[in-house]
């Protein structure tokens, strides 16, 4: 494909996800350049340009998203900042691939969605693993029914960012909708969400704090879903480098290692337990950020429903809402549908 055939993207910002993963992604892609990229600092957004070959620099977002060359945006905005641009990139007619948490709340994911609709745009929320093979492999072991009915999911996800000394970081503002829990917690949710198939009924979940910080450091949770099964999982800002998830039935179990982020030349395991039998398989490497860019083009050419789709993105809000309010009351909360 040649390059004017190519989908021009735009990068809001010059975030450190946008520079390790997705810049990698679009240049890895087959749909896919990089067209623009845009700073509140047009001197930032020079010395991203110069270094990853953008042709158009910005001293604000607004000037980016008036270029009509432009036709996807990415967002790496902190979270409290995804609504507002990505509802200003849909009024100017371009499609948008925003990181998750898409919103802070099931209310602000339902005003982007509308307003996209209304523009007649696509708006996918960044879930990257979901691209990967590894979890579809997974998916797929499930569906078979070669681990038996699966009853019990198991995530974690941690790394120390206490230990990185960065006082400024945005995920440690809770006003910035920062905290473990909608970083890291985002894909537990939305991956046993995407394995089980269905949606939980009621929640319970406890965090902690870092003494220094606003935002909460640690989370653990429950989600109990209506035929049974239950989940639980915990991610911390605080613990070392983890990042896998287990399904389990009374005759076996699969479990998924180095998920999340395995991209960019990894190659993951996943291994799958039947009694004493335990069987390994090696998938990858893949660039599932390719292959998020490659969907969200495909889905705007064909004008289909992303991977991620909208009902996709306002249940995953439900239950980010649920479990943030039974970690505010120490109780369980029943997740609201409506």
């Amino acid at each position: 494909m040649s390059n004017e055939e190519r989908a021009r993207w735009g990068i809001l910002g010059t975030a450190n996800i946008a520079r390790k993963a997705l810049v990698p992604g679009i240049r890895d892609s087959e749909s896919s350049g990089l067209y623009a990229v845009a700073s509140r600092d047009v001197a930032r957004a020079d010395k991203f340009g110069e270094e990853f070959d953008v042709p158009e620099r910005y001293g604000t977002y607004e000037e980016l998203l008036n270029d009509s060359r432009v036709e996807f945006v990415y967002i790496p905005l902190p979270n409290h900042l995804h609504k507002k641009w990505t509802i200003k990139a849909a009024e100017a007619g371009k499609h948008v691939l925003c990181e998750k948490p898409l919103g802070l709340n099931k209310k602000e994911v339902e005003e982007m969605f509308a307003v996209a609709e209304e523009n007649d745009v696509k708006l996918m929320e960044g879930f990257m693993y979901r691209f990967h093979p590894q979890v579809q492999r997974v998916k797929e072991i499930i569906e078979r029914g070669d681990i038996g009915e699966p009853t019990f999911f198991r995530g974690a996800f941690s790394f120390p960012m206490v230990a990185q000394d960065r006082e400024d970081d945005i995920r440690w503002k809770d006003e910035m909708g920062g905290g473990s829990l909608m970083d890291l917690g985002t894909y537990s949710i939305n991956t046993v969400r995407f394995l089980f198939g269905e949606e939980p009924s009621r929640v319970f979940a406890r965090s902690s704090y870092h003494p220094n910080h606003t935002a909460e450091a640690e989370t653990q949770a429950i989600m109990e879903f209506p035929d049974g099964r239950s989940a639980t999982f915990d991610v911390s800002f605080l613990l070392d480098d983890r990042a896998s998830y287990e399904v389990v039935s009374d005759s076996g179990s699969v479990k998924a290692f180095n998920t999340y982020g395995p991209g960019m030349g990894k190659r993951v395991n996943i291994e799958i337990i039947r009694g004493v039998s335990r069987e390994q398989e090696t998938l990858g490497p893949i660039n599932e950020y390719a292959l998020e860019v490659d969907g969200l083009v495909d889905a705007a050419a064909q004008n289909s429903k992303p991977l991620i789709t909208r009902e996709d993105s306002i249940n995953q809000a439900c239950v980010m809402d649920a479990l943030r309010r039974s970690a505010e009351e120490e109780n369980w909360v029943e997740v609201k549908w409506g």
